[in-house]
């Protein structure tokens, strides 16, 4: 009964499987995972099972179907590739949903008679062409195989093949049990938020699970920015006081708070920050985490005015940065990851859908880059190139790369500051793990360079900034592991590496004078516990901004704020989890 499905259609069973292999070398797909060839047998057997439970008058048809749906969806991801180095992913769909008619019919007068297209036509022709002689010549091939073999070993041939059969069927279902668990994880999901915990499209090994997982994103993430789109149709801003006219927010990634020379740590990774906190001009908040340890529910989170304690979805409150806008301050957003590309990673494009959107953006922002920047200090020469725009009220927002693996990227090789050699106490690390560690303080270090770069803008501004990451990870600490567990339990351990982030604030010489007091306030308050998806209302409180969506409450700086719950992944609170530890 196991092989009854391989017997019965050999062909079909080769053929799906074949261009699939093909796939893997023609887009220059990771071969050297065996996971997905075995993950393809299972997907190819299951075809050929479901053909051999149909009756006989219909199963011709959904064979033919299965393969028109194979070759189509696959020749059509192959030129992709060939043409524009894209496969299917969220951005594919979502750049072929926006395209309108005409420029449809321009792709396909300017490429379906391109040269790319007649190379990936041809190489699927003389495939199809061996398919198709072998279906048609497909039993007088078994008759003659059966004239040449003898009854005895026709049988042994039988026993033995049925053996492999069995023994390979049994091996790939229990390799492959958790990534089918996976795939029907992710296509179960109402909602975007856990989506990152489920492996890119480069680990969906087949064009046919690309496309398919590439609309049912798409489509979650769409349902998603409706409900946002409906909720920003009722921003409302009474007055402004302007209280502040230079705020200025930067965005790190995957910062640990514990590898910060400014929280403690024995290296110097944040000179900058620590001289500045000397000179009395910089404040370190001690107690701040974050909700979620992936990037795109974190910035969904702390851009939005819905907290994560509160019910209702992320997307039921408004983007603080439109809330600038229409107040009349020029927003600008100089991002390293999130702008609008069709060659956006998934979780960029689950991080940023919502903000390239076209409607969204123009909402939340006046001035944008189109480019990365090879470096994060590239952001600064960014803020350059658009000096001329700024007002005398201004928002700017600027999103690092940071630490984000692999870390060696993520600092210039002539600003290397740490070796091996500093870590020769931690007899807990191989050599190779020692380098990871000294790569991530290096990018840590160099971080603190960019940050303070950012700061020397606005040395003679009246001007706040104010430096959060996204999340943090772990980098051989308390885990022997680096990068963030998503499926690991909560413990205290993993907890304090991931969720626990640095938070520092930066005041201008004009605005320590001119506004006193709020100074005096940010000092006071530095100590106690916060949560970044409250960061909105504090931001609005600086700004000084009248609004509906605004809640003292939430706001760190306001004589009303009140400690709310700190939930992190919408399951558990951070300190009943910290408190667990210490009893």
């Amino acid at each position: 009964m196991i092989t009854a499905p391989l017997r019965w259609y050999p062909i079909f069973f080769l053929f799906m499987y074949l261009l699939v292999v093909f796939s893997f070398f023609y887009e220059d797909l990771p071969t050297d995972q065996a996971v997905f060839y075995e993950g393809l047998f299972m997907d190819c057997y299951i075809l050929c099972a479901i053909l051999s439970l149909l009756p006989k008058k219909v199963y011709k048809y959904f064979k033919y179907l299965f393969y028109t749906v194979g070759y189509l969806v696959t020749a059509t991801e192959w030129f992709l590739y060939n043409r524009f180095w894209l496969r299917y992913t969220p951005t594919t769909i979502q750049l072929l949903i926006e395209t309108n008619s005409d420029e449809a019919g321009d792709f396909c007068r300017a490429f379906l008679i391109s040269k790319q297209m007649g190379q990936v036509l041809l190489l699927m022709l003389l495939i199809l062409t061996a398919n198709v002689l072998l279906e048609i010549y497909e039993k007088p091939i078994r008759r003659f195989l059966r004239k040449q073999l003898t009854w005895r070993s026709h049988y042994l041939g039988y026993i033995g093949f049925s053996c492999f059969i069995v023994v390979y069927f049994v091996y790939c279902f229990c390799t492959t049990l958790e990534n089918k668990k996976l795939f029907v994880e992710y296509f179960r999901l109402n909602g975007a938020e856990r989506i990152e915990r489920v492996m890119g499209p480069i680990q969906f090994y087949s064009p046919e699970l690309r496309l398919a997982y590439s609309f049912k994103f798409t489509r979650l993430t769409a349902g998603e920015v409706e409900i946002l789109r409906k909720t920003m149709h009722k921003l409302q801003v009474d007055s402004c006081d302007y209280k502040c006219p230079n705020i200025v927010f930067i965005i790190g990634e995957s910062y640990n708070k514990h590898h910060s020379q400014l929280y403690g740590y024995p290296l110097e990774t944040t000179p900058n920050m620590v001289r500045r906190q000397k000179k009395g001009e910089l404040i370190r908040f001690d107690d701040v985490i974050t909700p979620w340890n992936v990037t795109s529910n974190a910035f969904k989170s702390f851009l939005s005015t819905h907290a994560d304690d509160e019910k209702g979805l992320w997307a039921d409150g408004v983007l603080f940065p439109a809330l600038f806008k229409k107040a009349g301050y020029h927003v600008s957003f100089f991002t390293q990851q999130f702008m609008k590309s069709s060659r956006l990673a998934a979780a960029d494009f689950n991080g940023s859908f919502f903000l390239n959107d076209a409607e969204l953006d123009s909402l939340c922002f006046d001035t944008r880059n189109k480019l990365k920047w090879t470096q994060d200090n590239g952001l600064i020469k960014e803020y350059g190139k658009h000096k001329g725009d700024y007002t005398d009220r201004n928002l700017f927002i600027f999103h690092l790369l940071g630490q984000h693996v692999e870390y060696k990227q993520r600092f210039p090789k002539a600003q290397e500051f740490f070796t091996i050699d500093n870590y020769k106490d931690r007899n807990d690390l191989s050599k190779a793990e020692k380098y990871i560690v000294a790569d991530y303080d290096n990018a840590t270090r160099y971080n603190d360079n960019v940050v303070d770069g950012i700061i020397n803008l606005f040395v003679n501004e009246d001007a706040i900034v104010i430096y959060m990451p996204d999340h943090a990870e772990e980098v051989y600490d308390e885990i022997h592991a680096f990068g963030r567990l998503h499926d690991a339990n909560l413990s205290p351990s993993l907890v304090r590496q991931e969720f626990e982030i640095p938070l520092a604030v930066w005041c201008s010489k004009k605005f320590r004078r001119r506004h006193r007091s709020e100074f005096k306030k940010l000092k006071s308050i530095s100590k106690r516990p916060y949560k970044t998806d409250d960061i909105a209302h504090f931001m609005i409180g600086l700004a000084g901004i009248h609004t509906p969506f605004y809640n003292a409450e939430r706001d760190w700086a306001s004589d009303s704020y009140k400690l709310h719950p700190r939930i992190i992944k919408h399951t558990a609170d951070y300190d009943s989890i910290m408190s667990s530890e210490k009893k």
